[in-house]
């Protein structure tokens, strides 16, 4: 195979590589000219696309959160607690009412707890030391009621600030029962909390076997802790710890509350069943006032009215986000300009497309021609005005009176299922979902811009064929002439060198 000329014209001295390199560029210009074009618009169209799907999952995603029953019965809450001092915090659920009521907080819930304490370097009476924080081999198993126990490996040598890390971080440890330990100056406290507050939620417990160890390592006893052992009840039978024992016992308990004369209890600090309509958070016990001489938790003052402003704030979110969904719309669409009969490509990258037209009228078709329900209420008289340069706004006024005057009505023209922004909502998913609209044409892109490419591919082959024929004929060109100047050289001198023998002769 003939090696291909990387330098045409060197032998013969004429410029071929000009020659090639125009040739080639003309041919390219022909090959490309379309395929540029085609291929440059279905980018553009890409980029818009993929703008469009952006924008209207977005769009859906802050609208979503302006739908739903009963999502304008806002309330504003106030109670009478000091800004330094709060008992409890109190939220509205959707079904809430305006209402008052007095609450006060009279106990916390908390988790039950065991405790004992071990002296440091202490001896018994023949002096040998009884504690010195170094423990016999052995396994713990902790319970915190029937059938719920785990068992804590202790090697011979652990220590209590060790045997403590082993308990919270145990595997088997999913009851959230913590251990704690603090070195004091007469020794150690060790304790254990049950994993949940209440009353009778949990019921601890820890037994020890398997112990070895050497000599002079603490028994591992010292930490057994026996219900029936160390627990007795007092006169109003709750457990307490016995006279002799050496752990302190301290049970769980229920939080208490009192709304409006009424005692409530939780396990926990959390009552979200028993007021109707809110949820009521203790996190400390009410201060204390006494009331023709009796002391007792002080209640507070609660009123919930409605928040019409924040009823007013969903609607005025969704109106935003439509107001921003259109501009980008009527930006992607903005068409192209031409001259002379050339696209400038000046518009937007969905120029003129029909299936964002399309869109764009049905989203402004669901907003216009709205009817009214049996109430008589429509958009408009709810405060929704379209204005002339198809935006949108929320009249609060007109909103706010009809919120008052039918709450029901509203709510079902906006916020309900089959209302405006569910319709609007719905209307968007149909786009935006996979195997929607909009996920069809993206594959439909994808394939035209691999088609495409695959062309600029086969021209970019097709080039370089050119290229290489074109350099082989001018190398071949060149090589012919360089030969054609050498005869002719020669023969130059020959007939030079006849016509000097002649006039010598002579």
């Amino acid at each position: 195979m003939a090696s291909i000329v990387t330098n045409a014209g060197t032998g013969s001295g004429n410029d071929f590589e000009s020659i090639i390199s125009a040739m080639v560029s003309s041919r390219k210009n022909l090959l490309n000219k379309r395929v540029t074009v085609k291929k440059a618009e279905v980018e553009i169209e890409q980029q818009g696309v993929s703008k469009l799907s952006s924008a209207l999952k977005s769009f859906k995603s802050t609208i979503d959160n302006s739908k739903g029953i009963d999502v304008l019965n806002t309330h504003k809450i106030t109670t009478s607690q000091s800004s330094n001092y709060t008992a409890f915090s109190i939220t509205a659920k959707s079904d809430c009412s305006n209402t008052s009521m007095s609450v006060a907080v009279n106990q916390l819930a908390k988790a039950e707890s065991i405790s004992t304490k071990l002296a440091a370097d202490s001896t018994d009476d023949k002096g040998n030391t009884v504690f010195n924080n170094s423990f016999e081999a052995g396994t713990l198993t902790i319970s915190v009621g029937e059938g719920k126990t785990f068992d804590v490996e202790v090697s011979e040598g652990d220590t209590l600030e060790l045997i403590r890390r082993r308990i919270n971080t145990s595997k088997d440890n999913t009851y959230g029962v913590s251990c704690n330990v603090i070195k004091t100056s007469e020794g150690y406290s060790f304790s254990l909390v049950a994993g949940e507050t209440g009353l009778d939620s949990q019921n601890l417990s820890i037994s020890v076997s398997n112990t070895s160890g050497s000599e002079g390592k603490n028994l591992l006893s010292n930490l057994a802790f026996d219900r029936t052992n160390e627990l007795e009840k007092d006169a109003n039978n709750n457990y307490v710890s016995k006279s002799d024992s050496n752990w302190t016992y301290s049970a769980g308990q229920n939080a208490i509350i009192t709304v409006d004369g009424n005692t409530l209890e939780s396990k926990t600090n959390e009552f979200k069943d028993q007021v109707a309509g809110v949820e009521i958070v203790a996190q400390r016990v009410s201060e204390t006032e006494t009331i023709d001489g009796k002391e007792g938790p002080k209640p507070y003052q609660v009123d919930i009215t409605s928040d019409d402003s924040a009823a007013a704030a969903k609607i005025q979110s969704f109106v935003n986000a439509y107001n921003s969904l259109m501009s980008t719309l009527n930006t992607l669409t903005q068409r192209n300009t031409y001259t002379d009969g050339k696209n400038n490509y000046d518009g937007g990258d969905l120029a003129g497309d029909s299936q964002v037209k399309a869109l764009q009228n049905n989203l402004i078709s669901l907003v216009t021609r709205g009817s009214a329900d049996e109430s008589g209420l429509d958009y408009y008289s709810c405060g929704l005005e379209y204005n002339k340069d198809g935006t949108l706004s929320l009249n609060t006024e007109k909103f706010s009176k009809a919120l008052n005057d039918n709450i029901n009505a509203v709510e079902r023209l906006f916020t309900d299922s089959d209302g405006l922004i569910d319709k609007i909502s719905d209307q968007v998913y149909e786009y935006t979902k996979f195997g929607g609209l909009l996920t069809d044409r993206e594959t439909e892109l994808k394939s035209q811009s691999d088609y495409w490419t695959q062309k600029e591919n086969r021209n970019t082959e097709i080039l370089e064929a050119y290229e290489a024929s074109l350099r082989t004929k001018y190398g071949n060109l060149d090589s012919l002439m360089a030969s054609y100047q050498t005869s002719l050289s020669y023969l130059s001198n020959v007939i030079s060198s006849v016509n000097a023998s002649s006039k010598s002769s002579s």
